[in-house]
């Protein structure tokens, strides 16, 4: 998704949003940060998506992962200090950049291992090709690449499911298991049952891991009832306690069944955990368009709370007619909770779901990206709210926060929503893509519109938060 911009908001939104106060709440960015609770990364070229990474180093450090460049397309990590500084500690600028075949290469994951390296995940794609791979590359902690210790002197691993079709995989996010092994998801095109979900477990020096199905891949579908294409995508993996991966994504189901967000459960070696919805696999569906709506529901955020239950977010399609014409479009917030078991969680929002619409336009779109847990159990939900689909359209980057049982929370912003505009061009156009705990701090990464609409830059932002409250981040 890119960011964009739109021409009007309403008036009494703004002003209860965005508005300046003389007494700071909740929510509001940090002046200690950066600059007035913002950072930028530096750059023009970037490239804005849904799914990318953010990390905070145990020193305070922020990384984050996105995609840099117009021609040539590659992974582009950046790290600030913990007060929102570039820290030109990290490859003498701030920030690098990582090339894999001098294509097209997107960054979608990040994660820091206990001895400082840096492991970032993606696809690369060779130019004139649609033969697209898993990408994985890891840095050192000064953002060099660790060629000694990872991808036989490379410091990159390319790994390929090659399932036939266009032999199109694509890697959206990753998790590190405790003893350093690399664990990424995704999609692998077949030849003839659509996308799967894809997962692929790599050793700590990058060579794939034969204990984990053989080959150190495994491929899911859900084959939905209703769905031609059978095209199932994830977009985010976790481990659990008990050291089972679970991906989260979107399974399709058919026109108009649109898609359900779908999550797959396995155990350590790869195979489907019995013990997760009997088969190892669970939907959930919103189905807010009615019988004549797309009633496309998706994953885009994730994670496994500290009762092990599954929290998702991302966005559910409330359109009563085809999303096909933007005209007509309109996506709400959703965020889900379902049992360790796999059941939806009857004590969160209604039946386990919860949707919240920003509803800035008529028709808008809005969208969950990340999920941050306090320690009291309510929900950070971050993201973006985009106006018409047709330009000028301006675009806000979103929080909310709920209460653990999954109503907005009141204490914060309005009815548990807050907008921000960082106003770096006019139109305005930004999201957050990441969210993380700095300590007892609340620090947010994204994507926003620089000078003009042609230029997209990287933000690292810090918020206020109460902490006699708070009871601590995760």
């Amino acid at each position: 998704m890119q960011v964009r911009t739109r021409d009007a908001l309403s008036a009494s939104v703004l002003a209860a949003t965005l508005a300046t106060s003389a007494i700071a709440a909740e929510g509001d960015l940090d002046p200690t940060f950066g600059a007035s609770g913002f950072r930028l990364a530096g750059i023009l070229d970037g490239s804005a998506g849904v799914i990318a990474g953010m990390a905070v180093q145990p020193d305070g450090k922020i990384l984050i992962c996105e995609t840099e460049g117009d021609t040539a397309i590659d992974f582009f990590v950046a790290r600030f200090t913990a007060d929102g500084a570039v820290d030109t500690s990290f490859s003498f600028d701030g920030h690098t950049t990582v090339d894999f075949n001098g294509g097209s290469d997107a960054c979608s994951g990040l994660a820091v291992q206990p001895d400082g390296k840096i492991v970032v995940v993606g696809t690369t794609t060779p130019e004139q090709s649609t033969n697209s791979d898993f990408a994985i590359a890891r840095l050192n902690s000064d953002g060099t690449l660790d060629m000694a210790g990872f991808g036989n002197g490379t410091g990159k691993a390319v790994v390929g499911f090659d399932l036939g079709g266009n032999n199109s995989d694509n890697a959206q996010a990753l998790a590190l298991r405790a003893d350093g092994r690399i664990v990424v998801a995704g999609a692998a095109r077949t030849v003839s049952n659509g996308q799967d979900f894809a997962i692929l477990q790599l050793n700590t020096d990058g060579s794939r891991d034969t204990g984990f199905n053989l080959t150190g891949r495994v491929t899911v579908g859900f084959d939905l009832a209703g769905s031609t294409t059978k095209d199932d995508q994830a977009t985010q993996v976790a481990i659990d306690a008990g050291g089972r991966i679970v991906v989260a994504g979107a399974a399709d189901r058919g026109n108009p069944g649109g898609s359900d967000m779908a999550v797959l459960r396995l155990l350590p070696t790869g195979l489907p955990d019995p013990d997760f919805n009997a088969d190892g696999r669970a939907t959930l569906a919103f189905d807010l368009g009615g019988p004549n709506g797309s009633n496309s529901d998706q994953v885009v955020g994730m994670k496994i709370d500290r009762e092990e239950r599954i929290v998702l977010t991302g966005s559910v399609d409330s359109s009563t007619t085809s999303r096909t014409d933007p005209q007509t479009a309109n996506g709400d917030v959703a965020v889900a909770r379902m049992l360790p078991d796999g059941s939806p969680d009857a004590t969160f929002g209604i039946g386990g779901k919860t949707v919240v619409a920003f509803d800035l336009a008529p028709n808008g779109t809005d969208y969950g990206i990340a999920i941050l847990e306090q320690g009291n159990g309510r929900l950070y939900i971050a993201g973006t709210s985009i106006g018409l689909q047709a330009p000028p359209a301006y675009e806000y980057a979103t929080l909310i926060r709920l209460q653990p049982d999954g109503t907005p929370d009141p204490s914060f912003g309005v009815v548990g929503k807050r907008l921000y505009d960082f106003e770096q061009s006019m139109p305005s156009g930004q999201l957050f893509n990441g969210i993380a705990a700095q300590g007892e701090k609340v620090v947010l990464g994204g994507a926003l519109n620089a000078v003009d609409l042609n230029h997209i830059d990287f933000v690292v932002a810090r918020i206020t938060d109460d902490l006699i409250f708070a009871d601590s981040l995760e």
